[in-house]
């Protein structure tokens, strides 16, 4: 019940793949059937359905996955809370490299901003293409992520929202780790309704 998604730029025949949660042969046959060359596992945060295929992705492309600083605690306890809320075992994931801020990385020509948007995790980013942005459990649609999980922050949940429907343009593409896309305008419109009291995204206990 976890999007992943990966991005294919087609002048330079790159990819980049975004929070690998599950599955780790149906993700690899989807990087290979691309035809591209996969440059970047980025991780929106660490919470164990983000990741639960990072190692077996980082081994067969000998890559490391992103993630930002305030999150790198969760991703080494990832298996243990994956037991815990799911009662499921995950390979502990990585090997994986640690940002801080909000760097940006590239595709090709194609830059990929970070925001970074604490509030479900402290670590949470949302990742900007322009077009679009990968908004992990920070935006979904209709929804926000939960706050009730360890290092969550509800005003800081609340800031980070209302940073990403102010600042990117309407017409911007939000592809949510749960459920269906929608627009910033949309969510815009949407937070101020709400905004007070959102509802929290509640899917298999995470």
């Amino acid at each position: 019940k976890e999007n992943c998604y990966l991005v294919n730029y087609m002048p330079s025949g790159e990819q980049a793949l975004i929070d690998p949660g599950d599955d780790p042969d149906f993700i690899i046959q989807a990087v290979l059937n691309g035809g591209a060359e996969l440059r970047h596992i980025l991780l929106t945060h660490a919470h164990h359905d983000h990741v639960g295929a990072v190692a077996a992705i980082c081994r067969r492309f000998n890559l490391p996955c992103d993630v930002h600083k305030g999150d790198a605690r969760l991703l080494r306890h990832a298996p243990m809370y994956a037991w815990r809320f799911a009662g499921k075992q995950i390979e502990p994931p990585g090997p994986f490299r640690i940002y801080e801020g909000q760097p940006t990385f590239q595709l090709g020509q194609q830059r990929i901003e970070v925001i970074h948007t604490p509030g479900h995790t402290s670590g949470s980013v949302c990742y900007y293409f322009g077009d679009f942005v990968l908004t992990g459990d920070t935006l979904l649609c209709e929804h926000v992520g939960r706050t009730d999980l360890p290092g969550a922050n509800a005003d800081q949940l609340a800031a980070s929202v209302s940073q990403l429907v102010k600042y990117l343009p309407g017409d911007t593409v939000v592809l949510p780790g749960h459920g269906y896309s929608w627009t910033i305008s949309e969510a815009g419109a949407w937070w101020q309704a709400v905004a007070a009291s959102p509802p929290q995204y509640n899917q298999f206990g995470i």
